[in-house]
C-alpha cells in the first residue's frame, strides 16, 4: 500500500512540473552570468516586441551650442509595433505634432492643420528642417538596438551598462536633421560619444547619449556638446488614436 501511495505521489508531481513551466513569465531578467552585450541586446529586443510603448526624450546642449532645430524642447513619443508612431515637441514657440507610418507621415506645425510631410517641407526654412529631423528620427526600440550594435567595451557598473560609441555612429547623431549648403554636404569632425543604458525587469527602461564634435554646413561651423536622455514608459499599455484629418494626410 505504501509503495502504491509513493508511486501515485510521484505521478502527480511529474504531471504538475510541466504545467508549472507553462505558466507565463512576463518580463523576467536575463540569466545570471550573461555577458553585458547579450543582456543589453535582449532588453532592446524585448522592447521592440512590445505591442506599444511611450517615451520622453530630453536634449541638453552645452552653453553656446545648438542643434539643427535650435531650442528643442522635450519630445513626447508613442509607438505601435510595426505601425504608427507619434511625436510631440516644441522648437522655441513652434509647436509640432507628427504621425508616421513607415515613409508616410503627417505633421501639424503651430496648430495650422494637418499636412503631409512633403507639404510641410515645401514651406522651407524651419518647417523643412523639422521634416528632415522627424524623417531621420528613430523610436527608442530601433535607436537603442542601433546604439547597442555600435558600442565598444560595454561594461556594467552602478546599475547601468555603458560604453564608448563608434565614430560613425556619433557622426550620424551629430548630423541628424542637417542639410547641404552651398552645394556641400554637411560634415562632422572630432566626433566622440558614449551611451548608458538602464534595464528594469529585463526590459530597456532608459538610456542617455552624450556626443560632441564639430558640424560644418557650407561656411557655417558649430561646436556640439549634447546630452540626450530617453525614458521609456507604459510598455504594452500605451494608447494612441490617430485623428482622421491626420490619417488622411498620411500618404
Amino acid at each position: 500500500m505504501k509503495q502504491m501511495f509513493m508511486l501515485g505521489l510521484i505521478g502527480i508531481l511529474a504531471g504538475a512540473l510541466p504545467a508549472c513551466r507553462r505558466q507565463p513569465q512576463g518580463d523576467t531578467p536575463p540569466a545570471a552570468g550573461a555577458r553585458p552585450k547579450d543582456t543589453l541586446v535582449t532588453a532592446t529586443t524585448r522592447l521592440g516586441e512590445k505591442a506599444n510603448y511611450s517615451w520622453t526624450a530630453s536634449t541638453r546642449e552645452a552653453e553656446g551650442g545648438s542643434g539643427p532645430l535650435g531650442s528643442l524642447g522635450p519630445i513626447e513619443g508613442k509607438a505601435e509595433k510595426g505601425g504608427v508612431s507619434y511625436l510631440s515637441f516644441s522648437i522655441g514657440d513652434i509647436l509640432v505634432e507628427v504621425y508616421r507610418d513607415g515613409p508616410k507621415g503627417a505633421a501639424q506645425v503651430l496648430m495650422g492643420g494637418w499636412r503631409t510631410l512633403d507639404e510641410v517641407a515645401g514651406m522651407g526654412g524651419t518647417p523643412a528642417t523639422i521634416v528632415r529631423y522627424v524623417r531621420a528620427y528613430q523610436a527608442p526600440a530601433a535607436e537603442s538596438a542601433h546604439l547597442a550594435g555600435n558600442v565598444s567595451d560595454l561594461r556594467e557598473a552602478d546599475g547601468a551598462f555603458s560604453g564608448e560609441l563608434k565614430e560613425d555612429a556619433v557622426k550620424e547623431l551629430l548630423l541628424l536633421g542637417t542639410r547641404s549648403r552651398q552645394g556641400k554636404e554637411p560634415q562632422a569632425t572630432d566626433a566622440k560619444g558614449s551611451v548608458r543604458f538602464w534595464i528594469k525587469n529585463g526590459l530597456l527602461a532608459k538610456y542617455e547619449i552624450n556626443v560632441q564634435g564639430k558640424v560644418t554646413e557650407g561656411d557655417r561651423e558649430s561646436t556640439i556638446r549634447r546630452t540626450t536622455t530617453v525614458e521609456i514608459k507604459n510598455a504594452g499599455s500605451t494608447k494612441m488614436a490617430v485623428p482622421p484629418d491626420a490619417r488622411e494626410k498620411m500618404i
